[in-house]
């Protein structure tokens, strides 16, 4: 099958009727039934059977059906990319970012970007760290924002900017940290429960290495809280269940009335960094939409 003859089947199997699928995709009814036909006898099978006025699929269109909507979803994505390469201020950017950043810094980003260029639409999904190969290397998305670089050979890893990490923890125990151990307070924290990320988040590696700074020297996963966003950490701590680590974007964020955060100067700052597959070139108009990321960054 060609590509004419798939889109042409593509069009028949999504309307059910030849009309309708000459309209969808803009010939007439006659060239439609002729590419069928002649489809069907290059194969050497029935595509369809024919009815009074209905078509009905044959097992065999539904087989070449499921196969070939891959192939028709890949030629919307080609369609898509040479659009985005002629219009330098229009078209479309597919970005992924991990949960907090899309919580706490992509929407000055989505602004600032909605603001300089009008025309181009974005699309964001949040993906978490061990999600970002799939996506970038499958051009789900264009580029994508996470913390540290990612160690994947065939992803490319530019630095945006470093913070430092943050303590984090209730004012109310914080406070009582300080009366208790004016010289070092975290220290008050070793005998309170700590709140974990799972998995491979690399933010984990740093709230483990703090917690055995404190002298937590039992770290066993399958004890504590554990959880996938540094958000549900967050909503834990206010509740005076315990503290966690969280990065200088997080940090910027929070409300100083019910929370306290304490930087880390000891500790490595997190580099903010944006991955992209090393084979794919960079378009323009993501690349606007990396422009606003650095600026965002440096503001």
């Amino acid at each position: 099958m060609n590509l004419r003859q798939l889109e042409v089947f593509q069009a028949v199997m999504q309307t059910g009727n030849m009309s309708a699928a000459a309209r969808l995709i803009c010939i007439t009814p006659s060239a439609v039934s002729k590419t069928i036909s002649h489809t069907e006898l290059q194969l050497g099978y029935k595509l369809f059977t024919r009815g009074k006025g209905t078509l009905a699929p044959t097992p065999e269109a539904q087989v070449l059906f499921e196969e070939s909507t891959l192939i028709h979803r890949k030629l919307d994505e080609l369609k898509r990319i040479a659009l985005n390469l002629r219009q330098v201020d229009g078209g479309q950017v597919r970005l992924a970012a991990i949960p907090s950043i899309c919580h706490e810094f992509l929407p000055l980003v989505l602004e600032k970007h909605l603001a300089r260029y009008p025309r181009v639409s974005v699309e964001v999904r949040t993906l978490h760290q061990d999600q970002m190969v799939q996506a970038l290397l499958t051009r789900s998305v264009d580029f994508a924002l996470g913390y540290y670089e990612h160690p994947h050979p065939l992803l490319t890893n530019t630095r945006l900017v470093s913070g430092p990490l943050y303590l984090v923890v209730t004012r109310e125990i914080w406070q009582r940290a300080v009366r208790a151990r004016s010289k070092n307070p975290m220290s008050f924290l070793a005998s309170m429960p700590l709140i974990r990320l799972v998995g491979e988040d690399p933010m984990c590696q740093s709230i483990d290495e703090l917690a055995r700074h404190l002298g937590l020297t039992s770290l066993n996963p399958t004890q504590g809280l554990q959880v996938h966003t540094s958000r549900l950490a967050l909503e834990l701590v206010k509740r005076g269940m315990g503290w966690t680590v969280v990065d200088f974007l997080t940090a910027s964020n929070l409300d100083s009335s019910s929370v306290t955060a304490v930087p880390l100067h000891d500790f490595a700052q997190v580099p903010l960094q944006m991955y992209f597959a090393t084979s794919t070139p960079q378009a323009r108009p993501p690349s606007a939409c990396w422009t606003c990321c650095r600026t965002c960054c440096t503001a």
